[in-house]
């Protein structure tokens, strides 16, 4: 992140991790830069308010998900990951709901919810005032 070092301002955001089915983990991240809402995968980030941009989480399988950052029509980043274990216990959990849903399957909440124009508007307005 650009500003990750200025300790003058507070990053506000949500962050992640996922290790690669066969390779390393990435580090998630979605943060507000000024009045944008980045994306970040790794050592890369997105303006999430540029056109073109689209972001998929596809579900193959119970236990493996594939998610694409694409812009203009092309995928310009990709991760196959597992979640045996997540997916085991949202079965067994009788009590596991959306909220633990979201929580575990980051990617999937990105997927859903980062180009909606209503859930950008309530985070950049309480990120806002967190940062105030």
């Amino acid at each position: 992140m650009s500003n990750g070092k200025n300790t003058d301002e507070p990053c506000v955001g949500f962050a992640h991790c996922e290790k690669r089915i066969f390779g390393s983990k990435v580090n998630f991240a979605i943060y507000r830069e000024n009045d944008n809402i980045k994306f970040s995968a790794g050592n890369k980030n997105w303006n999430t308010g540029s056109s073109g941009i689209e972001f998929k989480h596809l579900q193959p399988f119970p236990f493996i998900s594939k998610f694409q950052i694409i812009e203009d029509g092309v995928c310009i980043f990709s991760i196959v990951y597992s979640h045996l274990g997540r997916a085991l216990y949202s079965i067994i959990d009788v009590t596991y709901d959306q909220i633990d849903r979201d929580a575990d399957f980051y990617l999937e909440f990105v997927a859903e919810n980062i180009l909606d124009k209503d859930w950008r508007a309530m985070v950049l307005e309480k990120w806002d005032s967190i940062a105030t």
